[in-house]
């Protein structure tokens, strides 16, 4: 009998061509969920390159038109998911504060969750997948739909990074990539390099410096995008509630405004914001998340205000030590933070606001401790030699050199004993070696943006009819990447 496998599509469109792929590798039944705008919706609702079974359109399952929810249904749908409905819907970046057109109520949030839930709930039960294949879950609704899935007992596949290099793997989970230390086997000899030289092979720093330079970074793109956007039409606004409240008049307006403010900000980054590192102090680093993103709204909802977690590592620092706080580089796509954070962590005691364009290696190389919210820098620690700390747990909890924050309150005592920690390079080896036998070596920000800049201006305009001459073209020209993937999904599927 044929495999059964449900693909949720995100507006990159990777896993599109994956789907392409998959067919003509793998003799199964696909279905499909496309969370994607109006515009490329006409050409995905008549489209024969991937024939689907069966596909939906996200927003086609939720509406406002019916805004009483049914407490009851909820409540018991939690229950039968162990779910935290709530813990969801306020941190999605489109039910809260980082939404500034529409404001939704209770009952507005609540009535959308219950669609989600009854159309997801049917959905798998009419189907009743073998797999269902995700990109790393980024907002509510792919992320309870992965929930659900778990929750039902269906595999998942979910594609994510590995935090090394360009190196992507597929894992059942979302939360960690398969890797436990105590059943790794790790073999020295077969591991020529020190673990910080194959670090600089990969150089996270290059390959997230190559992203900057091309994500949102191109002004005819962007040009060209604004003028399309002003003489389309805006059907969004009446039909995907995550579109509420944006007329063309109030997002032009906002694009002026950002624009303006993201100049006053950057200014005032490099006027008050440290460009070198003091060598000669003892310090912890901890790097500022971009938001908004999944790394904090998904991966940590408790710990989401980032202001009020660095207040919570200078109270439990210990004498002697200052705290260094970076800003990311990437948040200039966000239009960097508003000046009144900045002031506030330059005036906490002992700490020191850096700079975006400071090297991160060379912090990781002369700090004593590293701790984050969910990030990178602690996973990289790693390969420096220094001990890390997250507040949650991570794919890469059980490297030697990382604990986790359990309580608040075991903070300083966590501190103290981190400064202390000694490890053994055979943790981080073992990890490495583990990626290399199970990673997808691909240069995933470059596939999506190469299908971003074919049909979507760059990524400046999503909601932009589907040129099929184009599309198929840049879908061909990436056939490699595509086969790549599927080849990996099916030994996923083979080997269960």
């Amino acid at each position: 009998m044929k495999d059964k496998i449900l693909v949720w599509i995100n507006p990159s469109l990777v896993h599109y061509g994956l789907c392409k792929s998959l067919q003509e590798k793998f003799d199964c039944k696909l279905y499909a969920i496309y969370d994607i705008t109006d515009k490329p919706k006409k050409y995905f609702e008549i489209q024969k390159i991937v024939k689907f079974e069966k596909s939906w359109f996200y927003n086609d399952l939720v509406s406002l038109k019916h805004s009483t929810p049914d407490i009851q249904f909820l409540k018991q749908f939690e229950e039968k998911y162990n779910l935290d409905l709530w813990l969801l819907a306020r941190n999605d970046r489109i039910f809260n504060a980082f939404n500034h057109f529409y404001n939704f109520t209770e009952d507005e949030i609540l009535s959308i969750m219950e669609q989600e839930c009854r159309s997801f709930e049917k959905i798998l039960d009419s189907t009743n997948p073998n797999y269902v294949i995700f990109y790393h879950p980024s907002q509510q609704q792919d992320y309870l739909f992965y929930l659900i899935c778990k929750a039902k007992g269906i595999k998942t596949l979910v594609l994510r990074t590995t935090r090394v290099g360009k190196k992507f793997i597929i894992s059942d989970s979302y939360q960690n990539i398969g890797f436990n230390m105590i059943n790794s086997n790790v073999d020295s000899d077969k591991f020529s390099d020190s673990i910080l030289d194959y670090h600089k092979k990969f150089d996270p720093q290059k390959v997230t410096m190559e992203f900057r330079n091309r994500f949102l970074n191109s002004n005819s793109n962007m040009i060209s995008a604004l003028i399309k956007y002003i003489f389309s039409e805006n059907t969004n606004v009446d039909t995907h509630y995550a579109y509420f409240g944006r007329t063309k008049l109030k997002v032009l307006l906002k694009y002026f405004k950002y624009a303006i403010q993201t100049k006053i900000r950057k200014n005032f980054i490099d006027k008050n914001l440290i460009k070198e590192i003091d060598q000669k102090k003892s310090f912890i680093y901890f790097p500022l998340h971009m938001e908004q993103e999944h790394s904090t709204l998904i991966d940590a909802p408790f710990d989401t205000d980032q202001l009020q977690v660095v207040k919570q590592i200078v109270k439990s620092l210990p004498v002697g030590i200052n705290l260094y706080v970076k800003e990311h580089p990437s948040m200039k796509s966000r239009n960097w933070r508003s000046i009144l954070t900045y002031k506030e962590l330059m005036k906490l005691p002992n700490v020191t606001v850096l700079h975006p364009s400071v090297n991160a290696n060379i912090i990781l190389e002369n700090c004593s401790l590293v701790i984050v919210i969910t990030g990178t820098a602690a996973f990289d620690a790693g390969f420096y030699g220094k001990p890390a700390i997250t507040l949650v747990e991570t794919e890469f909890s059980d490297l030697e050199h990382i604990s986790v924050l359990k309580k608040n309150s075991e903070l300083p005592g966590l501190i103290k004993n981190c400064l202390k920690k000694n490890f053994n390079p055979k943790s981080m080896q073992g990890y490495i070696q583990y990626v290399e036998k199970n990673g997808i070596l691909i240069d995933m920000n470059s596939l999506q943006q190469d299908i971003q800049d074919v049909i979507n201006y760059g990524g400046y305009l999503v909601d932009v009819e589907i040129n099929e001459d184009k599309f198929k073209t840049v879908i061909e020209s990436k056939k490699k990447e595509f086969d790549l993937l599927a080849d990996a999904h099916i030994k996923k599927i083979v080997n269960k």
